[in-house]
């Protein structure tokens, strides 16, 4: 069974490409693009682990993690940003954020972290 992955980006090109890379290695994605989006997905289906933008339009990463933590979810989060501020940084780790990466970000080292989360393992 492979492991369930809900993308959450406002980027289309980052999605594809994303999730392309990811299927390649075996994983079953989902793709949002925006936070409310992304909120109605984790209603509908289980994730075995997110990974979010924080700076989208409608509803934002941060809020996202908001509405997880307030369902009292599990579900292990991943935040990939192009914003370098401590704030947004401090307030995904609040929200329970494993990790923040930063845009532009290795590949290998987001498959690296998802391996490790996904294996519990972090």
């Amino acid at each position: 069974m492979a492991y369930k992955i809900l993308l959450a980006d406002d980027s289309e090109d980052e999605l594809f490409a994303l999730k392309e890379i990811l299927e390649s290695e075996g994983y079953e994605v989902e793709t949002a693009e925006n936070g409310l989006f992304a909120r109605d997905k984790t209603e509908e289906t289980e994730y075995d682990l997110i990974v979010t933008d924080l700076v989208m339009p409608v509803s934002d990463g941060i809020h996202f993690l908001y509405s997880l933590n307030e369902d009292g979810s599990e579900v292990p989060v991943i935040v990939i940003t192009g914003h370098d501020q401590i704030e947004n940084m401090l307030s995904a780790f609040q929200m329970g954020a494993i990790d923040v990466l930063y845009k532009p970000y290795n590949v290998s080292q987001l498959l690296e972290l998802i391996e490790k989360v996904l294996n519990k393992k972090i």
